[in-house]
């Protein structure tokens, strides 16, 4: 990894370490982060919850992979890797910060379930064996890595010849949210900036980077402008002017400017490249 490279981690981890993905959503700062009031005041805001295609996805994967080994690649709190758990298969949850590592671990603990493994990984350079898993799941992570590819290359490495690799998602141009975060740098959920990284690619770039995979599915996502939590003046103007005016386009044509995209694919035994 070059020097260039290593700082871009170093930044992506140090942000994220500062702002665990979860803790925007707790309102209520009588509320201890990490306690079993925190998890449950916070889980209508995360996914798989917030996003109602995402545990359609959990669940159906979830049926072809009981029993089976999945590594999650930035489990955050944990809550993705929970619904797994929670339907037999074995899971090791990875992330790149020891904040997430320790709420992942305490979240586990408070629901009674066990994970194969909770430890910190670095996407871009995984220390797994080759041909470790029989799937992957990452759920809006790549795209923050600084080297989207890089990172598919890893995921097809570690997983087992005919492996699923679920990811869900990518943040896709052009779509609302591409413009939407051309104004400003204030994000509509947070109140600090934006993450260091935060990658925008076509449909076509995508699907170039899955190479020694086939695709199974491809799929816009997210062409509604949600709810979010937060209050602030582009939050403002996101929820009372460009959200129920957005929201109005006809179906076929918000599709054409969703936000996400998600690849599941399955690995073949052509190498990636």
């Amino acid at each position: 990894m070059s020097d260039m490279e290593q700082r871009t981690v170093s930044a992506v981890s140090d942000y994220w370490q500062s702002h665990p993905l979860g803790v925007q959503y707790n309102i209520d700062k009588e509320i201890k982060i990490g306690s079993p009031e925190f998890f449950a005041h916070i889980r209508p805001w995360m996914n798989p919850y917030k996003f109602p295609w995402n545990m359609e996805r959990i669940k159906r994967e979830a049926s072809l992979l009981k029993g089976k080994h999945l590594l999650e690649i930035g489990c955050g709190m944990g809550f993705d890797s929970l619904e797994f758990l929670k339907r037999g298969v074995r899971v090791t949850a990875t992330d790149l910060t020891a904040a997430a590592i320790e709420l992942a671990r305490l979240h586990f603990k408070i629901e009674g379930v066990g994970a194969e493994d909770v430890r910190m990984e670095n996407v871009l350079a995984l220390s797994f064996p080759d041909n470790s898993f029989d799937a992957v799941w990452a759920n809006g992570v790549l795209h923050h890595t600084g080297n989207t590819a890089q990172a598919i290359r890893e995921v097809h490495r570690v997983l087992k010849p005919g492996g699923r690799a679920i990811i869900s998602h990518f943040y896709r141009k052009p779509s609302w949210m591409f413009w939407l975060s051309r104004f400003g740098h204030e994000n509509i959920e947070h109140k600090e900036k934006d993450p260091p990284v935060t990658d925008f690619f076509s449909e076509k770039e995508i699907l170039a980077m899955f190479k020694g995979f086939l695709v199974e599915e491809s799929v816009q996502e997210h062409y509604r402008a949600l709810p979010i939590a937060r209050r602030g003046i582009k939050a403002f103007l996101y929820k009372w002017g460009f959200r129920p005016v957005y929201n109005l386009l006809p179906v076929p044509i918000a599709k054409r400017l969703a936000y996400k995209f998600t690849v599941t694919a399955i690995k073949t035994n052509s190498p990636a490249s």
